[in-house]
């Protein structure tokens, strides 16, 4: 059976465990937030002290913080994945950071014998939970099966958007368009009133 992490359980982080977690999927869970954790744990995840336990008991990864400089403190941090990550491990970042995140992630978790992937969600908690969101991926084509099952618990559609830090830069654009679209409706709005 797969082994299975996740690393931050903000509102779209803790969706996507307890999702994947009532797929009946063995996983370890760690966020700052030790509510967030205890919620996770209650539904049937195991708690991890540091990114570098849950990197040592999974198999597949998910990271899904709020920043690229919370990425970089997860992966080499005093207890980051870097003191768990064995040959094998799986990673992939959820984060809308810019794909050079990525892409320098990538570079960096490849010494340690890991594959990291972008695998951006697109659609909100309530689509996390169900498992009914898009991925915008980046790295399809060298994704383990193991990886894929993954994703496919999480989301309806994988948008296959080319190589690792292709699905940032979607996830970026996509942003971009909806941001744009809002600003044009408000301003239609306030023209109107």
């Amino acid at each position: 059976m797969t082994r299975y992490g996740y690393i931050g359980l903000g509102m779209m982080g803790s969706a996507m465990a307890e999702n994947l977690i009532g797929s009946g999927a063995d996983v370890t869970v760690y966020d700052i937030n030790s509510d967030s954790v205890a919620t996770a744990v209650n539904l049937g995840g195991k708690a991890a002290s540091s990114p570098a336990l849950v990197a040592a008991s999974s198999d597949v990864l998910s990271i899904c913080v709020p920043a690229a400089e919370h990425i970089a403190a997860v992966l080499e941090g005093p207890d980051g994945i870097k003191n768990g990550a064995h040959e094998g491990l799986d990673i992939l970042i959820h984060s809308t950071v810019l794909p050079d995140t990525i892409i320098e992630a990538r570079n960096l978790t490849r010494e340690w014998g890991v594959n990291l992937y972008d695998a951006c969600v697109a659609g909100g908690a309530v689509q996390a939970l169900t498992g009914s969101q898009t991925v915008l991926a980046g790295g399809v084509e060298d994704m383990s099966p193991e990886v894929l099952d993954l994703l496919n618990v999480y989301a309806e559609k994988i948008i296959n958007a080319g190589p690792v830090g292709s699905g940032a830069a979607l996830k970026i654009a996509v942003n971009v368009m909806t941001y744009a679209q809002f600003a044009a409706a408000t301003t239609s709005y306030d023209l109107m009133v």
